[in-house]
């Protein structure tokens, strides 16, 4: 069957420039175009306002169906908020997740960022505020209350200074396959690293 990754970035972040090409300055994107490339597999890395979660989820399961009607079997794939995102939109749909530094709890992690102006990767401008925050409650339970099987692989950079890694370990170590890296950052440093893990996700 064909293969799809669905790719989601990180809050307040990007990954296609103003011009609909890829942030290849990101070395994970970078890193991923190049790998899809050679192993056939779709890449799909559109740009998300986490402003309002509820679209984000009918979006991307618009793009999953549209997959699923072109055969593809798809896998979503996020970094930090994009990590939480796959996790939820594979609790929805019953693809596998790879959450890269995921977000946990992105009610209690994003209100530090409240009174921000402007997209950090595009320059655009951009606000947030606390009822920003607040739509994520809902989505942290119904993760909580499910009793579905979700299929996740979780990669950890160690010396995440956003988010804590140790926490992350112990919250997800006997429902998920957890591989760790030493040191690193929360922008996550060992994406080469980590394309065999990548692979056999996708393809087993």
């Amino acid at each position: 069957m064909n293969k799809a990754i669905i790719y989601l970035h990180g809050f307040n972040s990007a990954s296609l420039d103003l011009d609909d090409n890829l942030l290849t300055s990101k070395d994970k994107l970078l890193v991923m175009q190049e790998f899809c490339l050679q192993k056939d597999i779709q890449f799909y890395t559109p740009n998300i306002d986490y402003r309002d979660f509820e679209n984000i989820i009918e979006d991307m399961l618009l793009q999953w169906n549209q997959c699923l009607d072109k055969s593809f079997d798809v896998v979503f794939m996020g970094s930090s908020m994009g990590g939480f995102a796959s996790e939820y939109l594979a609790m929805k749909t019953g693809c596998k997740a790879i959450m890269i530094n995921p977000a946990i709890t992105p009610s209690e992690l994003l209100p530090q960022f409240i009174g921000v102006t402007e997209n950090y990767e595009t320059a655009q401008p951009y606000s947030w505020n606390q009822e920003h925050c607040n739509q994520y409650g809902k989505y942290e339970q119904e993760l909580i209350n499910s009793k579905q099987c979700i299929d996740r692989t979780i990669l950890l950079d160690m010396a995440d200074e956003l988010i804590d890694s140790e926490n992350t370990l112990l919250k997800y170590k006997d429902k998920a396959n957890v591989v760790t890296y030493a040191g690193g950052s929360h922008s996550f440093e060992h994406i080469r690293r980590a394309l065999a893990v990548i692979e056999r996700v996708i393809f087993s």
